[in-house]
């Protein structure tokens, strides 16, 4: 016999990322609201079409107001105009440049790289020990 905490889907979505969204905004509103995708982030199964793995649910009883939620969120999104968004500075090369960014340096790389180096080098050393 069905109960008002009978978990039902209120919308299937398009991602992982999109299920969590939503779940996370349903929380807020006071909805409590799961996404079963553990196999489907787990195991990487992809079906499109067939199956639809990015299911949020909801309790039965809020199925009607976690809809209306939703699809009031999407009416009132705001859609980017990407023209109007600074992407930064197109260079002389004709890749974009980003104020921020700092010239390649050799130092940085080196010390990027230097911890990972160490840790190689004591494999190594541990395996030719052990041989």
């Amino acid at each position: 016999m069905a109960t008002p905490n009978d978990l039902k889907p209120a919308i299937d979505a398009a991602n992982h990322s999109e299920a969590h969204m939503i779940a996370s905004m349903l929380k807020e509103q006071g909805i409590e609201a799961f996404v079963f995708d553990t196999a489907a982030s787990n195991l990487l199964w992809d079906a499109p079409g067939l199956i639809n793995q990015y299911m949020v649910h909801v309790q039965q009883k809020d199925v009607d107001r976690a809809r209306a939620f939703i699809r009031t969120n999407r009416d009132e999104s705001i859609d980017l105009d990407w023209d109007e968004v600074d992407v930064g500075e197109m260079s002389d090369d004709g890749c974009l440049s980003y104020r921020d960014t700092e010239p390649f340096s050799l130092q940085r790389l080196i010390s990027s790289l230097l911890p990972w180096i160490m840790i190689l080098l004591a494999i190594v050393l541990a395996i030719t020990a052990i041989a």
